[in-house]
């Protein structure tokens, strides 16, 4: 989709939007507002993308909403924080637990290290497990006077 000769479709971005989530984007793409779009206040609650000449109501449907903390969320239109619901917490938790999945399956290396140092001690482990105990009897060596 184009306006004015200019590309409207996002790339790719590490940018969650709660409505994706959440299931509500429906069949149809929506143009999702991002740093290069310069919304404008029209009244109360509505906004316009100066980019695409939408307007956006800024309420709690907001389909523009991202995940800015783990208890809220910022309206890229209006800039407006809202709190998350109970809902979109758990929807949020889920998608968190899923990218740690896949980010550490990446980082193999470390955690395969840590469950084989019990298996296979490095040098450094080695050199305090071969050191034993001197054990001599009570006063053995000792000066008493």
């Amino acid at each position: 989709m184009e306006v004015d000769g200019k590309s409207v479709v996002a790339g790719p971005t590490n940018v969650i939007f709660l409505s994706t989530i959440l299931g509500r984007d429906g069949s149809t793409s929506v143009h999702k507002c991002d740093w290069k779009c310069q919304n404008e206040h029209v009244c109360a609650n509505m906004y316009c993308c100066k980019l695409t000449g939408l307007t956006h109501i800024c309420d709690k449907n907001c389909d523009q909403r991202i995940l800015y903390d783990n208890h809220s969320s910022l309206c890229r239109a209006s800039g407006k924080i809202f709190p998350l619901t109970p809902a979109e917490e758990q929807a949020v938790r889920g998608v968190r637990r899923k990218l740690e999945s896949e980010n550490s399956s990446a980082d193999s290396c470390s955690s395969k290290r840590r469950r084989d140092a019990q298996f296979h001690p490095s040098p450094f482990e080695r050199s305090f497990s071969t050191v034993s105990l001197i054990c001599s009897k009570v006063g053995d060596g000792m000066d008493t006077s």
